[in-house]
């Protein structure tokens, strides 16, 4: 069964909101397997082991080692179908590198913290509605 369900994963270096968001997606969104990473290098590891069951990487973006938008690239450059979520409490959309990757479509939708669990939903939802589609067409 576990095997048409697509993956979500969770990047964040703060233990508590890793452990929140999976808990609160494994819960409420149908149809997923929720993995989640503290570790930004871990879940691009995983992420390649498993990068055809991917649907979907949500990430801060300030992280130690590989920040958000890094990770992100990475991930897009390897699956470019995968839907992106990028997360940060600070003000990013003065950054440049940012900028450039929203025209790029490395980043498909962006969530400010702290988030209601109702807003990360609909995102989530969203992004998921979106691969699916994208998978539908081709």
């Amino acid at each position: 069964m576990s095997a048409n369900k697509k993956i979500v994963s969770i990047v964040d270096d703060d233990v508590y909101v890793a452990q929140l968001f999976h808990e609160a997606l494994s819960e409420n969104i149908d149809g997923i397997s929720v993995f989640s990473f503290t570790d930004p290098i871990m879940a691009f590891e995983h992420f390649l082991k498993n990068k055809e069951n991917y649907a979907l990487v949500i990430s801060d973006l300030r992280m130690p080692g590989l920040n958000g938008l890094e990770l992100l690239k990475k991930v897009k450059d390897s699956n470019p179908k995968v839907r992106t979520i990028l997360m940060s409490a600070y003000n990013f959309e003065e950054e440049e590198l940012y900028q450039s990757y929203m025209i790029e479509a490395v980043i498909n939708s962006t969530i400010e913290k702290p988030v209601t669990m109702n807003r990360l939903f609909q995102t989530v939802r969203d992004e998921l509605n979106a691969y699916q589609s994208a998978s539908h067409h081709k």
